[in-house]
């Protein structure tokens, strides 16, 4: 697929779902529409669920400002590979970690480290830093090797909530940094960019998240585009338990390969602000490792730096 013909169909997508928005706005004139409800990752409502024992009655300023909510409640972006619409809580900051266990051939394994922190900026609108990774390899013919890969910064952008018909939609950009060593293979050597659009939709207790990547990657004659495509589909098994099954793949920018994998995951809400999970994951095209096994948890905090009950004068700034 050549650049310019992603750039143009990720544009029109984006031009078309925002154009039915307006021809088609389905809420209450005079009220915002709500987030969507996600397993331990929606923006607390009223009332805002503090812990499995009960509720607690918010104060009338955190219904007037979205950014002054006391309850903190995280919004898993790991383990999956398919984002979904929904932003960390304003004021909030996230961290996760996982450990990746990925077979690369017979007797070579390699393990990651992988963290990353988030930001909620506005209700709507979060950044994130992919935290230096740090990769192993064992079992190769010149010994161990070990090192970092690349970073990563993108931002997050929810520009339509869900309604009766639409899903709720969003935008994301994301620029990776070369930090990795390519000689080692932990890193590429080169600037990369990712469009991401996201669909997300709650159909009962089932929920869908939908997304069309496109990638510039950088390459020694300048840059090489290509797009991805994934769709996951989440249950909460029981209060604390979301089972999600995903499956994502398209062709891989430099290379005529294509590439596709299918993903399990299950996530545990130990706390509002606190969650477990782990993944297995399976490729079906050639080009990558065969599966990878990975777990790790996510925490929310509210930062020293964080807005109080007043709420942020950055999200006023921008718009709520």
């Amino acid at each position: 697929m050549r650049v310019s013909q992603w750039i143009t169909a990720t544009a029109c997508a984006a031009l078309l779902s925002y154009s039915w928005t307006l021809a088609s706005e389905e809420t209450t004139p005079g009220t915002a529409a709500q987030p969507p409800v996600e397993f331990a990752t929606a923006q607390p409502a009223a009332p805002a669920l503090l812990d499995g024992a009960g509720f607690v009655q918010p104060r009338p300023q955190e219904l007037r400002d979205p950014c002054a909510q006391l309850a903190v409640v995280s919004s898993p972006s790991r383990p999956f590979w398919d984002g979904g619409a929904s932003t960390t809580q304003c004021g909030i900051l996230e961290s996760d970690f996982g450990w990746l266990r990925q077979p690369m051939a017979p007797g070579v394994r390699q393990w990651m480290l992988v963290s990353s922190l988030r930001y909620g900026i506005t209700p709507k609108l979060d950044i994130r830093w992919g935290v230096i990774d740090h990769i192993s390899q064992s079992g190769t013919e010149v010994g161990p090797l070990a090192g970092i890969g690349d970073q990563c910064i993108d931002l997050t952008y929810r520009f339509h909530e869900q309604g009766r018909r639409m899903p709720a939609l969003a935008l994301a950009y994301a620029l990776e940094i070369p930090a990795g060593n390519p000689s080692k293979g932990f890193g590429s050597g080169f600037i990369d960019h990712a469009f991401s659009f996201v669909a997300s939709r709650d159909l009962g207790r089932n929920h869908l998240d939908f997304n069309a990547v496109g990638s510039l990657d950088g390459t020694t004659n300048g840059h090489d585009g290509a797009a991805q495509f994934g769709l996951a589909f989440s249950r909460p098994m029981n209060p604390r338990f979301l089972l999600t099954l995903e499956t994502y793949g398209g062709p891989q920018p430099g290379t005529e390969a294509r590439f596709g994998a299918a993903q399990a995951s299950l996530s545990y809400s130990l706390r509002p602000w606190l969650v477990l999970d782990g993944a297995y994951a399976r490729t079906f095209t050639a080009g990558s490792p065969r599966q990878q096994m990975m777990f790790g948890f996510t925490y929310a905090m509210r930062p020293s730096f964080a807005p109080l009950p007043r709420g942020s004068w950055i999200a006023h700034l921008l718009g709520r």
